[in-house]
Protein backbone atom coordinates (compact mmCIF):
# COMPACT_ATOMS: atom_id res chain seq x y z
CA UNK A 1 0.00 0.00 0.00
CA UNK A 2 1.51 3.55 -0.62
CA UNK A 3 2.15 6.04 1.62
CA UNK A 4 0.56 9.30 1.38
CA UNK A 5 2.25 11.52 -1.07
CA UNK A 6 1.15 15.61 -1.76
CA UNK A 7 1.76 15.04 -4.94
CA UNK A 8 -0.13 12.38 -5.53
CA UNK A 9 -3.82 12.52 -6.43
CA UNK A 10 -5.80 14.80 -3.85
CA UNK A 11 -8.90 14.68 -1.80
CA UNK A 12 -10.69 16.79 -1.70
CA UNK A 13 -10.22 17.87 -5.57
CA UNK A 14 -7.33 20.59 -5.88
CA UNK A 15 -6.26 20.42 -9.26
CA UNK A 16 -3.54 18.42 -8.33
CA UNK A 17 -2.05 15.44 -10.39
CA UNK A 18 -0.95 12.24 -10.19
CA UNK A 19 2.37 11.98 -10.46
CA UNK A 20 2.16 8.38 -11.62
CA UNK A 21 -0.79 8.73 -14.77
CA UNK A 22 0.52 8.40 -18.10
CA UNK A 23 -1.78 11.86 -18.80
CA UNK A 24 0.08 15.29 -18.17
CA UNK A 25 -0.15 17.34 -15.52
CA UNK A 26 -2.43 19.80 -16.61
CA UNK A 27 -4.92 17.57 -17.68
CA UNK A 28 -4.80 15.33 -14.74
CA UNK A 29 -7.83 13.39 -13.14
CA UNK A 30 -9.01 14.92 -10.17
CA UNK A 31 -11.95 13.60 -7.61
CA UNK A 32 -14.29 15.80 -7.73
CA UNK A 33 -14.02 17.39 -11.55
CA UNK A 34 -13.01 15.67 -14.68
CA UNK A 35 -14.43 15.48 -17.84
CA UNK A 36 -16.64 13.74 -19.84
CA UNK A 37 -17.72 10.03 -18.50
CA UNK A 38 -16.73 6.79 -20.72
CA UNK A 39 -18.64 5.49 -23.68
CA UNK A 40 -21.92 4.50 -22.21
CA UNK A 41 -22.16 5.68 -19.13
CA UNK A 42 -24.08 8.76 -17.99
CA UNK A 43 -25.30 10.95 -20.90
CA UNK A 44 -28.25 10.86 -23.28
CA UNK A 45 -26.91 9.40 -26.99
CA UNK A 46 -23.55 8.30 -25.97
CA UNK A 47 -22.49 4.67 -27.68
CA UNK A 48 -22.54 1.43 -25.95
CA UNK A 49 -19.70 -0.02 -23.83
CA UNK A 50 -16.40 -1.13 -25.86
CA UNK A 51 -17.68 -4.70 -27.17
CA UNK A 52 -20.86 -4.80 -25.86
CA UNK A 53 -19.85 -4.68 -21.95
CA UNK A 54 -22.12 -2.59 -19.82
CA UNK A 55 -20.24 0.01 -17.53
CA UNK A 56 -22.85 0.21 -15.21
CA UNK A 57 -22.58 -3.12 -14.32
CA UNK A 58 -21.38 -4.60 -11.52
CA UNK A 59 -19.91 -7.67 -13.98
CA UNK A 60 -18.14 -5.37 -15.44
CA UNK A 61 -14.47 -6.46 -15.13
CA UNK A 62 -15.25 -8.52 -11.45
CA UNK A 63 -12.55 -10.35 -11.13
CA UNK A 64 -10.60 -8.24 -13.18
CA UNK A 65 -11.03 -4.59 -11.86
CA UNK A 66 -8.19 -3.11 -10.01
CA UNK A 67 -7.87 -3.15 -5.88
CA UNK A 68 -5.12 -0.83 -4.98
CA UNK A 69 -6.95 0.07 -1.86
CA UNK A 70 -9.84 -1.13 0.28
CA UNK A 71 -12.30 -1.95 -2.71
CA UNK A 72 -12.07 -2.78 -6.49
CA UNK A 73 -11.87 0.07 -8.70
CA UNK A 74 -14.92 -0.67 -10.70
CA UNK A 75 -19.09 -0.55 -9.52
CA UNK A 76 -19.66 -2.51 -6.37
CA UNK A 77 -22.24 -4.67 -4.50
CA UNK A 78 -23.90 -4.01 -1.73
CA UNK A 79 -21.68 -6.38 0.22
CA UNK A 80 -18.91 -4.61 -1.14
CA UNK A 81 -19.96 -1.38 0.48
CA UNK A 82 -20.12 -3.11 4.10
CA UNK A 83 -16.97 -5.17 3.52
CA UNK A 84 -15.22 -2.00 2.46
CA UNK A 85 -16.38 0.10 4.87
CA UNK A 86 -14.93 -2.91 7.67
CA UNK A 87 -11.97 -2.45 5.54
CA UNK A 88 -10.83 1.35 5.91
CA UNK A 89 -11.39 0.69 9.46
CA UNK A 90 -8.65 -1.69 9.32
CA UNK A 91 -6.23 0.46 6.61
CA UNK A 92 -5.99 2.74 8.81
CA UNK A 93 -6.90 3.17 12.48
CA UNK A 94 -5.37 6.37 13.65
CA UNK A 95 -7.13 8.63 10.83
CA UNK A 96 -10.79 6.98 11.46
CA UNK A 97 -10.76 6.36 15.50
CA UNK A 98 -8.49 8.49 16.51
CA UNK A 99 -10.31 11.64 16.24
CA UNK A 100 -13.81 10.41 16.93
CA UNK A 101 -12.32 9.27 20.45
CA UNK A 102 -10.64 12.38 21.02
CA UNK A 103 -13.39 14.80 19.88
CA UNK A 104 -16.38 11.99 21.14
CA UNK A 105 -14.71 11.80 24.23
CA UNK A 106 -14.59 15.66 25.10
CA UNK A 107 -17.45 16.41 24.47
CA UNK A 108 -18.84 13.48 25.91
CA UNK A 109 -16.91 14.30 29.00
CA UNK A 110 -18.16 17.82 29.06
CA UNK A 111 -21.82 16.72 28.50
CA UNK A 112 -21.50 14.27 31.52
CA UNK A 113 -20.21 17.02 33.62
CA UNK A 114 -23.21 19.34 33.27
CA UNK A 115 -25.23 16.44 33.56
CA UNK A 116 -23.76 15.30 36.66
CA UNK A 117 -24.26 18.93 38.50
CA UNK A 118 -27.57 19.53 36.71
CA UNK A 119 -29.14 15.87 37.92
CA UNK A 120 -27.13 16.12 41.67
CA UNK A 121 -28.92 19.12 42.17
CA UNK A 122 -32.15 18.11 40.96
CA UNK A 123 -32.23 15.22 43.66
CA UNK A 124 -31.01 17.20 46.48
CA UNK A 125 -34.46 19.38 45.86
CA UNK A 126 -36.28 16.45 45.71
CA UNK A 127 -34.74 15.06 48.85
CA UNK A 128 -35.73 18.49 50.79
CA UNK A 129 -38.94 18.15 49.52
CA UNK A 130 -39.85 15.11 50.17
CA UNK A 131 -38.39 15.95 53.93
CA UNK A 132 -39.50 19.04 54.38
CA UNK A 133 -42.66 19.43 56.91
CA UNK A 134 -43.44 23.20 56.30
CA UNK A 135 -45.70 23.87 54.15
CA UNK A 136 -44.26 27.57 53.16
CA UNK A 137 -40.54 26.03 52.58
CA UNK A 138 -41.92 22.92 50.36
CA UNK A 139 -42.90 25.69 48.04
CA UNK A 140 -40.21 27.27 47.79
CA UNK A 141 -38.14 24.21 47.13
CA UNK A 142 -40.96 23.08 44.50
CA UNK A 143 -40.09 26.07 42.96
CA UNK A 144 -36.39 25.63 43.24
CA UNK A 145 -37.06 22.36 41.91
CA UNK A 146 -38.69 23.93 38.91
CA UNK A 147 -35.99 25.65 37.97
CA UNK A 148 -33.32 22.74 38.77
CA UNK A 149 -35.30 21.13 36.24
CA UNK A 150 -34.88 23.26 33.48
CA UNK A 151 -31.42 23.64 33.96
CA UNK A 152 -30.98 20.24 34.02
CA UNK A 153 -32.26 20.09 31.02
CA UNK A 154 -31.24 22.67 29.26
CA UNK A 155 -27.39 21.08 29.84
CA UNK A 156 -28.94 17.95 28.03
CA UNK A 157 -29.81 19.97 25.21
CA UNK A 158 -26.61 21.41 25.00
CA UNK A 159 -24.74 18.30 25.55
CA UNK A 160 -26.81 16.78 22.74
CA UNK A 161 -26.14 19.97 20.46
CA UNK A 162 -22.13 19.46 21.01
CA UNK A 163 -22.51 15.91 20.06
CA UNK A 164 -24.22 16.67 16.93
CA UNK A 165 -21.31 19.54 16.15
CA UNK A 166 -18.91 17.13 16.82
CA UNK A 167 -20.77 14.36 14.67
CA UNK A 168 -21.35 16.36 11.54
CA UNK A 169 -16.87 17.64 11.70
CA UNK A 170 -15.86 14.00 12.26
CA UNK A 171 -18.04 12.61 9.35
CA UNK A 172 -16.29 15.11 6.71
CA UNK A 173 -13.00 14.15 8.18
CA UNK A 174 -13.91 10.43 8.02
CA UNK A 175 -15.06 10.62 4.37
CA UNK A 176 -11.64 11.74 2.82
CA UNK A 177 -10.01 9.34 5.40
CA UNK A 178 -11.92 6.96 3.57
CA UNK A 179 -11.38 8.35 -0.14
CA UNK A 180 -7.80 8.01 0.69
CA UNK A 181 -7.82 4.41 1.63
CA UNK A 182 -9.94 4.07 -2.21
CA UNK A 183 -6.39 4.65 -3.75
CA UNK A 184 -4.50 2.55 -1.09
CA UNK A 185 -2.87 5.75 0.20
CA UNK A 186 -2.82 6.36 4.31
CA UNK A 187 -3.42 10.05 5.69
CA UNK A 188 -2.78 10.47 9.13
CA UNK A 189 -5.15 12.76 11.29
CA UNK A 190 -3.31 16.17 11.14
CA UNK A 191 -2.96 15.90 7.34
CA UNK A 192 -6.48 15.18 6.40
CA UNK A 193 -7.76 18.17 8.70
CA UNK A 194 -5.38 20.21 6.67
CA UNK A 195 -6.88 19.19 3.79
CA UNK A 196 -10.74 19.32 5.00
CA UNK A 197 -10.94 22.39 8.02
CA UNK A 198 -11.90 24.84 5.41
CA UNK A 199 -14.86 23.06 4.10
CA UNK A 200 -16.00 22.53 8.27
CA UNK A 201 -17.98 25.90 7.99
CA UNK A 202 -20.03 24.65 4.73
CA UNK A 203 -20.28 21.26 5.84
CA UNK A 204 -22.15 22.70 9.54
CA UNK A 205 -23.91 25.14 7.32
CA UNK A 206 -25.25 22.42 5.16
CA UNK A 207 -26.14 20.13 8.03
CA UNK A 208 -28.27 22.80 9.33
CA UNK A 209 -29.78 23.37 5.94
CA UNK A 210 -30.92 19.67 5.63
CA UNK A 211 -32.14 19.70 8.90
CA UNK A 212 -34.36 22.75 8.26
CA UNK A 213 -35.76 21.22 4.74
CA UNK A 214 -36.92 18.08 6.76
CA UNK A 215 -38.42 19.59 9.26
CA UNK A 216 -40.28 22.62 7.30
CA UNK A 217 -41.28 19.19 5.06
CA UNK A 218 -42.35 17.41 8.35
CA UNK A 219 -44.39 20.73 9.07
CA UNK A 220 -46.47 20.89 5.79
CA UNK A 221 -47.24 16.97 5.97
CA UNK A 222 -48.20 17.60 9.47
CA UNK A 223 -50.13 20.39 9.40
CA UNK A 224 -52.35 18.85 5.96
CA UNK A 225 -52.66 15.95 7.93
CA UNK A 226 -54.27 17.70 10.60
CA UNK A 227 -56.35 19.62 8.34
CA UNK A 228 -57.79 16.42 6.86
CA UNK A 229 -58.33 14.65 10.17
CA UNK A 230 -60.65 18.12 10.98
CA UNK A 231 -62.24 17.99 7.70
CA UNK A 232 -63.13 14.25 7.99
CA UNK A 233 -64.17 13.77 11.25
CA UNK A 234 -66.32 17.16 10.84
CA UNK A 235 -67.95 15.79 8.22
CA UNK A 236 -68.50 12.26 9.78
CA UNK A 237 -69.63 13.47 13.26
CA UNK A 238 -71.71 16.06 12.08
CA UNK A 239 -74.08 17.38 15.45
CA UNK A 240 -73.85 13.88 16.74
CA UNK A 241 -70.52 12.53 17.15
CA UNK A 242 -70.15 8.28 17.41
CA UNK A 243 -67.85 5.95 17.32
CA UNK A 244 -67.10 5.45 13.80
CA UNK A 245 -66.45 8.96 13.70
CA UNK A 246 -63.54 8.38 15.96
CA UNK A 247 -62.74 5.77 14.43
CA UNK A 248 -62.36 7.55 10.82
CA UNK A 249 -60.16 10.27 13.18
CA UNK A 250 -57.98 7.58 14.41
CA UNK A 251 -57.21 5.91 10.85
CA UNK A 252 -56.71 9.71 9.31
CA UNK A 253 -53.61 10.32 12.46
CA UNK A 254 -52.23 6.82 11.48
CA UNK A 255 -52.35 7.52 7.91
CA UNK A 256 -50.55 11.10 8.58
CA UNK A 257 -47.96 8.98 10.88
CA UNK A 258 -47.15 6.56 8.27
CA UNK A 259 -46.89 9.71 5.47
CA UNK A 260 -44.88 11.46 8.12
CA UNK A 261 -41.99 8.15 8.51
CA UNK A 262 -41.96 8.01 4.88
CA UNK A 263 -41.32 11.51 4.24
CA UNK A 264 -38.32 11.69 6.80
CA UNK A 265 -37.00 8.23 5.43
CA UNK A 266 -36.99 9.70 1.53
CA UNK A 267 -35.39 13.07 2.57
CA UNK A 268 -33.02 11.11 4.55
CA UNK A 269 -32.14 9.00 1.35
CA UNK A 270 -32.13 11.40 -1.32
CA UNK A 271 -29.70 13.80 0.84
CA UNK A 272 -27.23 10.87 2.45
CA UNK A 273 -24.98 11.52 0.52
CA UNK A 274 -24.34 15.92 0.64
CA UNK A 275 -21.53 15.65 3.00
CA UNK A 276 -19.79 13.51 0.49
CA UNK A 277 -20.03 15.55 -1.92
CA UNK A 278 -19.27 18.95 -0.46
CA UNK A 279 -16.11 17.14 1.13
CA UNK A 280 -15.05 15.32 -2.11
CA UNK A 281 -16.18 17.44 -4.89
CA UNK A 282 -15.45 20.90 -2.90
CA UNK A 283 -19.36 21.64 -3.86
CA UNK A 284 -21.23 24.93 -2.28
CA UNK A 285 -23.82 23.71 0.13
CA UNK A 286 -26.91 23.69 -2.09
CA UNK A 287 -25.38 22.22 -4.74
CA UNK A 288 -23.83 19.43 -2.56
CA UNK A 289 -27.82 18.92 -1.90
CA UNK A 290 -28.21 19.15 -5.20
CA UNK A 291 -25.17 16.09 -6.08
CA UNK A 292 -27.24 14.13 -3.56
CA UNK A 293 -30.36 14.09 -5.23
CA UNK A 294 -29.14 14.26 -8.44
CA UNK A 295 -26.67 10.56 -7.50
CA UNK A 296 -29.60 9.19 -5.59
CA UNK A 297 -31.83 9.71 -8.23
CA UNK A 298 -32.94 5.94 -9.79
CA UNK A 299 -31.17 4.41 -6.78
CA UNK A 300 -33.48 5.28 -3.96
CA UNK A 301 -34.28 1.38 -2.97
CA UNK A 302 -30.81 0.68 -3.33
CA UNK A 303 -29.10 3.29 -1.09
CA UNK A 304 -32.06 2.52 1.38
CA UNK A 305 -30.84 -0.74 1.73
CA UNK A 306 -27.14 0.35 2.06
CA UNK A 307 -28.31 2.81 4.84
CA UNK A 308 -30.26 0.09 6.73
CA UNK A 309 -28.06 -2.79 6.89
CA UNK A 310 -25.58 -0.51 7.83
CA UNK A 311 -28.14 0.68 10.78
CA UNK A 312 -28.54 -2.85 11.60
CA UNK A 313 -24.95 -3.71 12.08
CA UNK A 314 -24.36 -0.48 14.01
CA UNK A 315 -27.55 -1.17 16.38
CA UNK A 316 -26.77 -4.51 17.23
CA UNK A 317 -23.35 -3.64 18.12
CA UNK A 318 -24.43 -0.41 20.36
CA UNK A 319 -27.33 -2.58 21.59
CA UNK A 320 -24.86 -4.85 22.96
CA UNK A 321 -22.02 -2.93 24.09
CA UNK A 322 -25.28 -0.67 25.76
CA UNK A 323 -26.99 -3.65 26.96
CA UNK A 324 -24.23 -4.61 28.78
CA UNK A 325 -23.22 -1.30 30.53
CA UNK A 326 -26.99 -0.84 31.24
CA UNK A 327 -27.45 -3.72 33.22
CA UNK A 328 -23.82 -2.90 35.09
CA UNK A 329 -24.71 0.69 36.20
CA UNK A 330 -28.56 -0.44 36.66
CA UNK A 331 -26.96 -2.71 39.67
CA UNK A 332 -24.69 -0.26 40.62
CA UNK A 333 -28.32 2.27 40.58
CA UNK A 334 -30.37 -0.16 42.57
CA UNK A 335 -27.82 -0.83 45.40
CA UNK A 336 -26.66 2.59 45.49
CA UNK A 337 -29.43 5.36 45.01
CA UNK A 338 -26.90 7.88 45.89
CA UNK A 339 -24.99 7.40 43.38
CA UNK A 340 -27.69 7.78 40.78
CA UNK A 341 -26.13 11.59 39.61
CA UNK A 342 -22.33 9.72 38.83
CA UNK A 343 -23.91 6.49 37.12
CA UNK A 344 -25.74 8.48 34.46
CA UNK A 345 -22.90 10.95 33.94
CA UNK A 346 -21.31 7.64 33.69
CA UNK A 347 -23.29 6.46 31.23
CA UNK A 348 -23.61 9.32 28.77
CA UNK A 349 -19.73 9.42 28.63
CA UNK A 350 -19.53 5.62 28.05
CA UNK A 351 -22.26 6.26 25.30
CA UNK A 352 -20.84 8.61 23.71
CA UNK A 353 -16.88 6.74 23.38
CA UNK A 354 -19.14 3.83 21.91
CA UNK A 355 -20.48 6.58 19.15
CA UNK A 356 -17.09 7.37 18.45
CA UNK A 357 -16.38 3.89 17.68
CA UNK A 358 -19.14 3.51 15.40
CA UNK A 359 -19.45 6.88 13.85
CA UNK A 360 -16.50 6.14 11.36
CA UNK A 361 -18.07 2.90 9.95
CA UNK A 362 -21.22 4.92 9.49
CA UNK A 363 -19.11 7.46 7.46
CA UNK A 364 -16.98 5.08 5.30
CA UNK A 365 -20.12 3.69 3.91
CA UNK A 366 -21.15 6.89 3.26
CA UNK A 367 -18.27 7.78 1.14
CA UNK A 368 -17.93 4.24 -0.64
CA UNK A 369 -21.70 4.34 -1.43
CA UNK A 370 -21.20 7.76 -2.83
CA UNK A 371 -17.95 6.45 -4.54
CA UNK A 372 -20.26 3.37 -5.66
CA UNK A 373 -23.17 5.48 -7.36
CA UNK A 374 -20.52 7.75 -9.43
CA UNK A 375 -18.95 5.21 -10.83
CA UNK A 376 -22.09 3.52 -11.87
CA UNK A 377 -23.12 6.32 -13.61
CA UNK A 378 -20.14 8.88 -14.02
CA UNK A 379 -17.33 6.94 -14.60
CA UNK A 380 -15.58 7.35 -11.75
CA UNK A 381 -13.90 4.37 -11.37
CA UNK A 382 -11.71 5.37 -15.37
CA UNK A 383 -10.83 8.37 -13.13
CA UNK A 384 -9.54 6.47 -10.03
CA UNK A 385 -7.79 3.78 -11.85
CA UNK A 386 -5.98 6.71 -13.18
CA UNK A 387 -5.22 8.36 -10.07
CA UNK A 388 -4.14 5.41 -8.41
CA UNK A 389 -1.88 4.56 -11.77
CA UNK A 390 -3.64 1.26 -12.72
Amino acid sequence: MNDYDDSDWRSPSDGSADHQSPRPRDDAPRFGAYGSPPPGRGGAGQGPAPDGASWAAPADGFFLAPKPGIIPLRPLSIGEIISGAFESLRANPRAMFLPSLIVLTATGALSAVLNYFGTSLLFSNLNSLIDSSDVDSSDVTFSGILSTFVGSFASQVVGLLLTALATTILTGLLIVAVSRSVLGRIATPGEVWERTRGRILPLIGQTLLITLITLVADIIIAIIGIALIAIVTSFIMGSDPGVGAIIAALLVAFALAVLLFFAVVFLIVRLSLAPAALMLENTGVVEGIGRSWALTRGSFWRVLGILVLAGLITGIVNGMLSFGLGLIFGVVALGLPAAQPLVTALTMLLTSVLSALVLPFTAAVTALTYIDLRMRGEGLDVELRRAAGV
